[in-house]
């Protein structure tokens, strides 16, 4: 499988990365950030390729994710219903091109099961399209949104899972999380025939760019050589929320460590998209430096 590819692929950089301390040092005990050091080390000295750097890089800080951070928001979700027929739930799959998808009974914070594209097509194969889809469904796996990415890749390869429905202290569904989206914090965005892919950041002339409020500031901070904010959030528009203290208008900005961030456009009041510009002052030349690289 390719996710078994990957697992591969940690662990041999990681075995070379290995070997090279213990030729250094004597001993393999080292901190994460001398291992960082030394894979940028490595990586300059051609020792390992940058690939590998990366991926070294990615899975030693897998411990430090939480599942809210790479999850799907609940706004993104695409569910169906208890009372959908099986042919019903199998045009939203081929129409949204999804192999899985949640059952909610009657609410998205309700959701009772799972259907895989597989199972939908065979029940409609054997004359069963017009029974109801809880049928055809199995058992959901629920994780909490603060659970670490690590130990939840450690569980879906145990269990066979590949997706979870994220949910909060409350109980109510947070978003949803899949094992291709913990697997691209070790190797990067995976994209396939049936992706749809919206760059998280498209640069403009004069120095701006547009950035879809989803995009996580970290992601944001290493583009730009900024420094943005992200104790109390996650994502752009949630630190354009955070900063405002209440729901933006379009048209409406921020100016955070000498970045402007604009709302660009709204879905109902989701941020969906921001414009980034430079502050005119001298500290920024990094900044716009970054944001005019194509």
């Amino acid at each position: 499988m390719w996710n078994s590819s990957v697992a591969s692929s940690v662990a041999s950089a990681f075995g070379r990365l290995l070997r090279l301390v213990w030729r250094r040092s004597g001993a393999p005990a080292v901190s994460e950030d001398e291992l960082i050091e030394l894979s940028t080390a490595a990586a300059e000295a051609d020792a390992i390729d940058e690939t590998e750097r990366v991926m070294i890089e990615s899975a030693l800080g897998l411990g430090d994710t939480l599942v809210r951070e790479v999850m799907i928001p609940r706004t993104d979700m695409v569910t169906v219903s208890t009372d959908m027929t099986v042919a019903e739930a199998l045009e939203v799959s081929i129409d949204r091109g999804l192999s899985r998808l949640p059952v909610c009974d009657g609410d998205i914070d309700y959701i009772v099961g799972l259907v895989l594209l597989r199972d939908l097509v065979s029940a409609e194969r054997s004359g069963d399209g017009e029974n109801l889809v809880a049928a055809t469904m199995r058992p959901a796996m629920f994780v909490p949104e603060t659970k670490r990415v690590d130990a939840l890749m450690r569980e879906m390869r145990t269990a066979g899972g590949h997706l979870g429905i994220v949910v909060d202290e409350y109980g109510g569904t947070a978003g949803l999380v899949t094992l291709e989206d913990l697997v691209e914090e070790l190797v990067g965005e995976i994209v396939d025939e049936t992706d749809k892919s919206e760059p998280m950041l498209l640069t403009q002339t004069g120095g701006e760019a547009l950035v879809l409020g989803r995009m996580p500031v970290d992601q944001l901070n290493t583009l730009v050589e900024a420094n943005l904010p992200d104790d109390h959030w996650d994502t752009v528009g949630g630190l354009i929320f955070g900063t405002l203290g209440r729901v933006p208008r379009v048209g409406e900005s921020v100016e955070v460590d000498g970045l402007k961030l604009k709302v660009e456009h709204m879905q109902g009041r989701r941020i969906s998209r921001v414009r980034l510009s430079r502050l005119a002052v001298a500290d920024s030349a990094s900044t716009a430096a970054a944001l005019d690289r194509p």
